[in-house]
């Protein structure tokens, strides 16, 4: 069960990357961004960061065979504590931002992403 788990952080990985990757502006206007926000920087950016989800994806994928079942806890915890930074630094950049939070579709975002640290945490040994 934790191997098939540890394989949807690269999953998503994958999908995420490719979809910044080939169509930041989809992305934006899944996330309510006004298209007047939208700058060619931003939207760069936004590739850039498909491609860096590629590369961890393609390093959690190439790292897979080192796994053990003594180890495995460990990577477990691993992925836990990625979705944890992921999860609480865009809690914090929602919070500092001073925009409704209601209305904040990456709050929930972040909020599904402490679901899913939590997940891998309950699910380390």
């Amino acid at each position: 069960m934790q191997q098939k788990m540890m394989l949807f952080t690269p999953i998503v990985g994958v999908i995420y990357g490719l979809w910044f990757f080939l169509a930041p502006n989809s992305y934006w206007s899944v996330m309510t961004v006004p298209p007047d926000l939208i700058s060619e920087l931003a939207s760069n950016q936004l590739q850039n960061t498909g491609l860096a989800l590629l590369v961890i994806a393609y390093v959690l994928v190439a790292t897979r065979k080192y796994i053990s079942l003594e180890n495995i806890s460990e990577f477990m915890m691993i992925h836990a504590i990625g979705w944890a930074i992921f999860a609480v630094g865009g809690l914090y950049l929602i919070f500092s931002s001073g925009d409704p939070i209601g209305n904040n579709p990456f709050f929930y975002q972040a909020l599904i992403f402490l679901v899913i640290a939590a997940g891998f945490y309950a699910k380390r040994s």
